[in-house]
């Protein structure tokens, strides 16, 4: 079973994901803010993470390069899922590690979906 960790704190947004990827079966956990982070991710152990890069209380940017250099989450794809799709935060996701660069309000939940397959090849 796919595990995905959803970094997000609007709680509405992780519902929408959450109800698209249970019914896909995948197993969602969440996370809502950005400290605690990567022992989240050493604790669940998922197969994908989902990042937000506007947190209340650190950027995702930074969370991603936290996530790539700890040698237990380091392999763990990264999506950057953002309404925040400025080309300098897009470059600086993909040169951090991201697998992906999501624009929130251009996908839909089953698009996402499909991403998370494409890239761990379920």
């Amino acid at each position: 079973m796919v595990k995905v960790l959803i970094i997000e704190d609007d709680e509405s947004l992780y519902r929408m994901y959450s109800t698209e990827m249970g019914l896909s079966g995948f197993k969602v956990v969440w996370h809502n803010k950005g400290n605690g982070v990567v022992d989240k991710a050493k604790t669940e152990n998922p197969n994908i993470i989902l990042l937000d890069i506007i947190l209340p209380d650190k950027d995702g940017l930074h969370i991603l390069k936290e996530l790539k250099s700890d040698p237990l989450t380091k392999k763990v794809p990264v999506i950057m899922l953002t309404n925040f799709g400025s080309d300098a935060n897009v470059r600086e996701a993909l040169e951090n590690g991201a697998e992906d660069f999501l624009l929130k309000y251009k996908i839909v939940p089953a698009e996402i979906v499909q991403k998370i397959r494409d890239i761990l090849k379920v």
